[in-house]
């Protein structure tokens, strides 16, 4: 299929947390692309198989025919709209003509009238009309909220990409104006592939590796613009981490970031490779070497994904974290170290809390645990939003000096 003139893809998240169907993807993009800028475009549908190797898997609603002029133009509305954005994936979640081009096979839906009905297709999906509008602009810009979704992972529940849409959802429908941004945040352990990857606009690969007893099994691995080779090892044996290290694609890449999280804490690497390994809870007896440097997970990983830039532009940090006890204790490092750097930053803290019995709690600031009557995700996300509402916009709190203790190195 041959596209002309500019094409935008939409990437819609078709995950099991999702439920999403192709209908659900066109209805959304329906009710969100603004009809004044694409009149006269031709739709497509297709599957995103070219990028198989991702931890997502998408399908693609395609605008081409689009001016060069009017597309960017659209590109640059489509940003700002986060309902949509609440439904694509994190990594790229627009593309444009040459990833386009790849997509194979595809469904012609039409051409786009204007009165922007969609009409002569081969399919069609949905409501088959355009209804979107432009985004709504903050008219006092020191009067609207600017806010950094940064989640980590919910084990078993969600993944940090998951728990991101679900709370971007939730701050658009209470907090229309605002501008939202997301952060995926991982603690060295899972989930650090996607965050290095989606936040420096790395690629996604993955290979077998078979080892000596003939078991298989295929590595999902990511590189990064600077041409370091991501690998999480948690899962992995020594064997297999080995031979994560020396895979004959990967030939000439030297430099190395191994998420060992909790799993396998690699003493020495290959001759010729360089490794960071990533660790939770590293041994006091693990001493750096010429070519392995242990370094603390979350700390390394905000780092590499200028956490602190994103957060000096954004007016409130919104963090997901999980409660030990009846207490109300929250000994979650990862939850820690974002709390931290709001401190440093004087950021405004907006925190949600969660039990393993499916309690929800609220925290903002230094103030106490508020309960949310809900046992839903979606609806504790809608509560936590609508307290930063309803929170007179004023400078974040001067908290007391932030004091830290050292959590790299532990004995064990």
């Amino acid at each position: 299929m041959e596209y002309s003139k500019f094409s935008l893809g939409l990437r819609f998240a078709m995950t099991s947390d999702s439920n999403l169907t192709p209908k659900d993807c066109w209805n959304i993009a329906f009710s969100e692309v603004p009809i004044t800028h694409v009149v006269g475009s031709t739709l497509f549908g297709a599957w995103d198989d070219v990028g198989d190797a991702e931890s997502e898997s998408a399908y693609i609603c395609m605008f081409s025919n689009l001016p060069l002029k009017v597309g960017k133009a659209l590109f640059a509305q489509l940003q700002q709209k986060p309902v949509l954005l609440s439904h694509l994936t994190i990594y790229h979640p627009f593309i444009q003509n040459n990833r386009v081009e790849k997509c194979t096979p595809v469904e012609y839906l039409g051409s786009v009238q204007p009165d922007g009905s969609v009409i002569d297709g081969e399919i069609s999906y949905g409501t088959m009309q355009i209804c979107g509008t432009l985004p709504e602009v903050c008219e006092k810009p020191g009067q609207c909220r600017r806010i950094l979704i940064a989640p980590d992972a919910w084990e078993g529940k969600f993944t940090s990409a998951d728990a991101a849409r679900h709370m971007l959802r939730s701050a658009s429908h209470i907090l229309p104006k605002a501008s939202l941004r997301t952060q995926l945040i991982a603690d060295g352990g899972q989930g650090t592939i996607d965050a290095l990857i989606c936040s420096n606009n790395g690629r996604y690969l993955k290979a077998n590796i078979t080892t000596a007893d003939g078991n298989t099994r295929e590595l999902h691995y990511g590189i990064l613009p600077n041409r370091t080779v991501v690998i999480e090892s948690e899962q992995l044996s020594a064997e297999e981490l080995t031979l994560a290290l020396t895979l004959p694609q990967n030939k000439g890449f030297t430099e190395y970031i191994v998420a060992a999280g909790t799993g396998v804490l690699p003493e020495d690497v290959p001759d010729g490779r360089y490794a960071t390994v990533l660790g939770k809870r590293i041994p006091a007896s693990r001493r750096n070497n010429i070519r392995v440097e242990y370094r603390n997970g979350i700390e390394t990983v905000l780092e590499l994904c200028e956490f602190n830039f994103h957060l000096g532009r954004a007016d409130w940090l919104i963090v997901l974290t999980r409660l030990l006890d009846q207490e109300g204790i929250m000994k979650d490092p990862t939850a820690d170290a974002l709390l931290f750097h709001c401190r440093l930053l004087h950021k405004h803290a907006a925190l949600l809390a969660f039990t393993d019995d499916g309690r929800f709690f609220a925290k903002i600031d230094d103030n106490p645990l508020v309960p949310i009557e809900t046992s839903s995700f979606d609806e504790a996300a809608d509560a936590l939003f609508l307290i930063i509402k309803n929170t007179p916009i004023s400078p974040a709190p001067l908290f007391p000096p932030a004091v830290r203790e050292e959590t790299v190195i532990s004995d064990m």
